[in-house]
């Protein structure tokens, strides 16, 4: 009766766990991500009306074919000469900009910085693990990456 129980119970662990990686592997087939980007820069000279003493750009290609209404990136800042943290606080970042990208637009998004900073750079910063972690559309639908699977990588 014992061994007859412990059989059974390996059987239904075993099942779970096929059951569960089935699962994860449909979780695992990533799909391109519904836009096209450039590595964004640091710039530090102003940009009249959107940043003053610093802000990163970059172009995004909608290829959703729905019309975006707020972009939402995620990235890490460094001081380029030390490779270290240049902020009293954290250098992790999430930004969210309002902009209306029709299907298939390209267009160059600015993000300001200057709301974190607490003194304007001299260099430019060295930006680590820039990707779009959210993108809300007009329709109400969201397209998200949570883990930054479609991460630039460092941009000097």
């Amino acid at each position: 009766m014992r061994n007859k129980f412990l059989v059974s119970f390996i059987n239904f662990l075993i099942l779970i766990n096929f059951t569960g990686c089935e699962k994860l592997i449909e979780n695992l087939v990533w799909e391109a991500p519904p836009y096209v980007i450039t590595k964004p820069v640091c710039e530090i000279s102003e940009r009249t009306y959107v940043f003053t003493y610093a802000g990163l750009s970059f172009k995004f290609l909608n290829g959703s074919g729905k019309t975006v209404n707020r972009i939402t990136v995620s990235f890490m800042l460094f001081d380029a000469k030390t490779l270290t943290n240049p902020f009293i606080g954290s250098n992790i970042f999430e930004i969210s900009k309002l902009d209306l990208i029709l299907p298939d637009e390209n267009r160059e998004i600015l993000i300001s910085l200057d709301g974190y900073i607490y003194t304007a750079p001299t260099e430019p910063y060295l930006i680590d693990y820039f990707y779009i972690s959210e993108i809300s559309y007009t329709d109400g639908s969201v397209w998200q990456d949570k883990f930054g699977i479609y991460n630039t990588g460092t941009v000097k």
